[in-house]
């Protein structure tokens, strides 16, 4: 199945479940998993923060009630999350927005910080993702992803299951993806029964001599 095609997948998907999205198990996990996301991350007070695939807003409306100076924005591909995002987060900017797209929006050298937890595998062009974040993100900046590893047989079985399920990255295939990415891994430990955090900080290409 083609990108363009799973990300339309996604777009339904998520619109369909909305309404729905922070209620019963799934929400339930979803909020002890953002909580477990901040209390690795040391986070600088007056911070630009970008939450990349935010659905309902739950890490920044978070992020908001612990300090109020912090610029939060967030983005995502279904209007139907972000509406819900937008009546529980106050000062956050939120923008329906495509990761491969984030350049148009943003300029280089924008953030503090880029959070992405449990959207990662929802992503197109993946790769490339990882160099639109080190793109916006400022010298130094931290690259956080939290994502799930069920081992390579379930992660392909739930890739070919789950609607808009592009792929899911092991944890040794994630560190991989950082450093090719130009990210120096600073921190990567499992979390939860299936979920590990990685986190990286921007490197600065070096200066070809001429």
């Amino acid at each position: 199945m083609n990108m363009v095609k799973r990300e339309n997948q996604n777009k339904r998907f998520f619109n369909i479940v909305a309404g729905v999205y922070d209620r019963g198990i799934v929400g339930k996990w979803l909020f002890g998993i953002i909580e477990k996301t901040i209390k690795e991350v040391n986070i600088d007070e007056s911070s630009k923060i970008l939450d990349a695939g935010t659905g309902t807003g739950n890490l920044l409306e978070f992020l908001e009630k612990e300090n109020k100076k912090l610029g939060l924005y967030g983005i995502d591909i279904s209007e139907k999350m972000l509406s819900v995002a937008r009546k529980k987060v106050r000062y956050a900017h939120f923008f329906k927005l495509s990761v491969l797209d984030i350049n148009k929006k943003f300029k280089e050298n924008s953030f503090d910080y880029i959070f992405v937890i449990d959207a990662f595998h929802h992503f197109p062009e993946q790769e490339e993702v990882m160099h639109n974040f080190h793109k916006i993100l400022k010298n130094r900046g931290a690259l956080i992803i939290t994502e799930l590893d069920f081992g390579r047989v379930f992660n392909y079985l739930f890739h070919i299951l789950e609607p808009g399920n592009q792929w899911i990255y092991t944890k040794r295939q994630m560190r991989n993806l950082f450093i090719e990415s130009m990210f120096t891994i600073k921190k990567q430990k499992k979390i939860g029964l299936f979920s590990y955090i990685t986190i990286g900080t921007k490197v600065k290409p070096k200066r070809r001599i001429k």
